[in-house]
């Protein structure tokens, strides 16, 4: 059963322990008119990403023209691995499947910052061929290369920092290679109203990334995750899944 489905439930929970509701309209699939949202005056409470083993979501894609359907799934703790820096720390085991019959997958391992739990980090990561299953590519990064940051100094609008990081990049059949990313993150609006196929959510913060070759956006909702992100595609929460809710 997914928290959408049992929205108006966790509502009066989360007044009755003096929260506030994610601020989502769910769609006409989920009991509601998909329009407007109830917020309230002090915005969704919670992490910006919810990080805990379980949590699931599921997006619809969007490329040139063509729609798909991505899951992302956080699974269990576990050594990073690999050869890169990071190989003996423990992370979040996170599998992303997209694709026909979702057979184009990933395999990353990610956590929590340790030196900041609002920061989700990405240690290393896998990419699968869609047809044959066989490993296609191996990536890590020194330092950690940043998810998502949701502290307070950087989910206000206006706000602005550089993430510099070395991603090492080892293809199969390939030699290695490794340069360093340079990525400029701002925060665009603190107050964004998103409407996606789960529903219309209020109080979004919507976030801007420009990296050497691409420019990406995104819009999160704490106590919900990534609700859309744009660039070479586009994806829309549809439903999700978190752990711990009623």
């Amino acid at each position: 059963m997914t928290l959408r489905s049992l929205l108006p439930a966790l509502v009066l929970t989360l007044i009755g322990c003096g929260s506030v509701d994610p601020s989502a309209s769910p769609g006409p699939g989920a009991g509601g008119d998909g329009a407007g949202g109830s917020g309230g005056s002090l915005g969704p409470q919670g992490p910006l990403l919810p990080w805990e083993e379980g949590n699931k979501w599921t997006y619809r894609i969007t490329k040139d023209g063509v729609t798909s359907v991505k899951t992302t799934t956080i699974g269990e703790l576990t050594a990073v691995g690999g050869v890169g820096p990071n190989a003996d720390l423990m992370a979040y085991h996170v599998v992303t499947a997209k694709g026909a019959e979702l057979a184009d997958r990933t395999e990353s391992w990610q956590a929590q910052d340790p030196e900041d739990e609002d920061r989700i980090i990405r240690f290393r990561e896998l990419s699968f061929d869609a047809t044959t299953g066989e490993l296609e590519l191996e990536e890590y990064w020194d330092a950690a290369k940043l998810h998502i940051d949701g502290s307070p100094a950087r989910t206000v609008k206006d706000a602005s920092w550089l993430e510099t990081y070395q991603e090492y990049k080892l293809e199969v059949g390939l030699s290695p290679t490794d340069h360093e990313v340079r990525e400029r993150w701002t925060v665009l609006d603190d107050d964004a109203t998103v409407e996606v196929p789960a529903g219309t959510f209020e109080h979004a913060i919507h976030l801007q990334k420009i990296g050497s070759s691409t420019t990406k956006e995104y819009w999160y909702l704490r106590g919900v995750g990534k609700l859309k992100e744009t660039g070479s595609q586009t994806e829309e929460l549809e439903d999700y899944e978190l752990r711990g809710a009623p």
